[in-house]
């Protein structure tokens, strides 16, 4: 898992090239491990000093949120190369804003093994 969100953080904004099934899972899992942890992180220690302060933010978790978006580049670009590695253009991330069937097209993409050898997005990922 570890070396999976390596290998996604390192790629932060690469869009080129290709990502397997398995490090986009890993990467699925890293994340909603880091959701939990931000969510117990700003509900005992960050919520009770946070919600008496001037700047409260409505009820937003300010760990989760900050966490939400430094971690937004490297899941879309996980999931662009995640499409590159079935064949598919990096542009049909798009289809998830069709409501309900765009999300669950999305998700049977990504359980797809990857074109074996090189596609025109480039060779195999290890």
């Amino acid at each position: 898992m570890f070396q999976a969100a390596d290998t996604v953080l390192s790629n932060y904004f690469t869009f080129s090239g290709r990502a397997n099934r398995a490090e986009y899972w890993w990467w699925m899992l890293f994340m909603f491990l880091t959701a939990v942890v931000m969510v117990l992180v700003d509900a005992f220690f960050i919520a009770p000093s946070f919600s008496q302060s001037p700047i409260a933010l409505d009820g937003k978790s300010p760990a989760s949120l900050v966490t939400n978006l430094l971690l937004f580049f490297p899941s879309l670009t996980v999931s662009v190369r995640r499409l590159h590695d079935i064949d598919r253009s990096g542009l049909w991330i798009l289809i998830v804003l069709v409501p309900l069937i765009g999300a669950l097209l999305l998700f049977i993409w990504s359980l797809q093994g990857g074109t074996r050898g090189s596609n025109s997005y480039g060779p195999a990922p290890y």
